[in-house]
């Protein structure tokens, strides 16, 4: 395991409002490639022995919480290790169950779970016995939750950092540089709240940018995303009503050209 998938599992135990800064980051890095020295890891960065000290401190005190065991910097892959192995396991097991009984009539069905975690195919889990329905759709439900958000799915999402920012792609890092060298307000992926045709939910722009007086949204546009009409709408009801779509791949090449055009474009709406 390399140390940026074991920070990418870290991200996904610790809570949004708790997520590593760039020291504690730095500690966590160093400690996992072996250096365990506090002054060595001082020697090579910008930082004092003392001020690395306290953020180790901090930083296991974090992360001994989240993962409800002691955690030292002798100790960080030996505990990780053990919590992905434990959610392996635990994925494993629903993802079975929520497979093999998909579109199997369960109306009056009883199983048992003893026997699934025997079970190698679809026809010994619809024949196995004994527990109450209610029971198994409790559990077909905690399976695809644990396959929607297990920690194995999560994983596979690259978190970007970039001055304290987390962002999902490498062009939203190079749009968040160019709005910093305009000294521009600007908000990445921040959630807002609104009133949807469905309820309340939350919705996420790529850039919340602010500039001479009026508010905009910038999106980047992937191969495999496309406009959210919708949500447009929702927003400019609430006075956001210049929302520009953007390429990835120009975000990524000219990233300065495009922010001087939604900037231009914000100007004159």
């Amino acid at each position: 395991m390399t140390v940026e998938e074991a920070l990418a599992i870290v991200e996904t135990v610790l809570d949004d409002d708790e997520q590593l800064n760039d020291v504690q980051e730095l500690i966590f890095k160093q400690c996992w490639e072996g250096r365990q020295s506090y002054e060595e890891i001082a020697n090579i960065s910008q930082y004092d022995d003392e001020y690395i000290k306290s953020a180790a401190a901090k930083l296991w005190k974090l992360l001994s919480e989240a993962f409800e065991e002691k955690v030292k910097k002798n100790n960080i892959k030996a505990v990780i290790k053990r919590y992905l192995r434990r959610h392996q396991v635990t994925l494993h097991r629903t993802q079975v169950i929520g497979v093999n009984l998909s579109g199997a009539d369960l109306s009056g069905a009883k199983l048992s779970f003893a026997n699934l975690s025997e079970s190698d195919s679809s026809t010994d889990l619809q024949g196995a016995i004994i527990s109450d329905y209610n029971t198994v759709s409790h559990e077909i439900i905690k399976a695809e939750d644990a396959h929607n958000q297990g920690i194995l799915s999560n994983i596979k999402e690259r978190i970007y950092h970039w001055n304290d920012l987390r962002f999902r792609c490498e062009e939203e890092v190079k749009i968040a540089e160019a709005l910093d060298r305009t000294s521009t307000l600007f908000f990445p992926n921040s959630k807002a709240r609104l009133t949807t045709p469905a309820g309340r939910q939350n919705q996420e722009p790529d850039f919340l940018i602010f500039h001479q007086g009026k508010w905009g949204i910038l999106e980047i546009l992937h191969p495999d995303t496309e406009k959210d009409e919708t949500r447009d709408r929702l927003f400019a009801s609430h006075g956001i009503s210049i929302i520009h779509y953007c390429d990835a791949n120009r975000c990524s090449e000219e990233p300065d050209r495009i922010v001087r055009e939604f900037l231009d474009i914000l100007s004159q709406g």
